[in-house]
């Protein structure tokens, strides 16, 4: 019984900080548009933000192939793919410090590295890439993927908004909705990111565990 509340309980207060992480775009873009006055262009406390959660995002995966020689080659993979996204979302400042583009250019030194260090052992690769995707994880990660690359361009369109607004069009506003919904995206995925993180870091753990057993009972 008093295991089952305890279970309950963990489960109630993982509802309540998702609740809270969840609310993390809608206040950053409050502070934006009513605190700083802006109508969010690229130097923005909601772009910061973005940008911070793509780092920690891919800090977790770096974390794990570090810890890991087993899952290296993989995890690093995964965090090249969003090392790239990170370097798109700092195009303006590629653009202000050498050229217009030039994010381009280190983006595919990181994906052409990190993708021929992981053929390094091609089989392992896959089949840690296969359990990656097998994890309950996941399915969430999927959906900040598919929430940042796909709803949130659909919705952010400018045809769309000036069809909808006609003459009234202020672009303020087809920002706010579609940089709160760009921010949600990043957001779901540093909270699957994280939940890999510990999930990852705790096998790790186990693994260790049982070698150090091991070498108790044969010593």
């Amino acid at each position: 019984m008093s295991s089952d509340l305890k279970y309950i309980g963990q489960k109630l207060t993982h509802v309540v900080a998702l609740m809270v992480l969840i609310s993390l775009p809608i206040w950053v873009i409050r502070y934006d548009v009513l605190v700083l006055k802006n109508n969010i262009p690229e130097q923005s406390a909601t772009e910061y933000m973005e940008q911070c959660l793509l780092f920690a995002t891919m800090l977790c995966y770096g974390y794990i192939g570090y810890q890991s020689k087993q899952y290296r080659k993989t995890f690093y993979l995964i965090a090249a793919f969003f090392t790239c996204m990170l370097i798109r979302e700092l195009d303006s400042f590629f653009d202000q410090m050498v050229h217009h583009g030039f994010w381009v250019i280190p983006a595919l030194v990181v994906a052409f590295s990190a993708i021929s260090y992981a053929l390094g052992d091609r089989k392992n690769t896959v089949i840690n890439l296969k359990q990656f995707m097998e994890n309950k994880h996941f399915p969430v990660l999927a959906l900040g993927l598919a929430i940042l690359f796909v709803f949130s361009r659909l919705l952010g369109m400018g045809s769309f908004w000036h069809q909808i607004m006609g003459d009234a069009f202020m672009r303020v506003v087809k920002n706010i909705a579609e940089e709160s919904i760009e921010l949600l995206g990043y957001t779901i995925i540093f909270y699957a990111s994280v939940n890999y993180l510990f999930l990852y870091l705790n096998i790790l753990n186990n693994k260790q565990s049982c070698y150090r057993n091991n070498i108790i009972i044969k010593s």
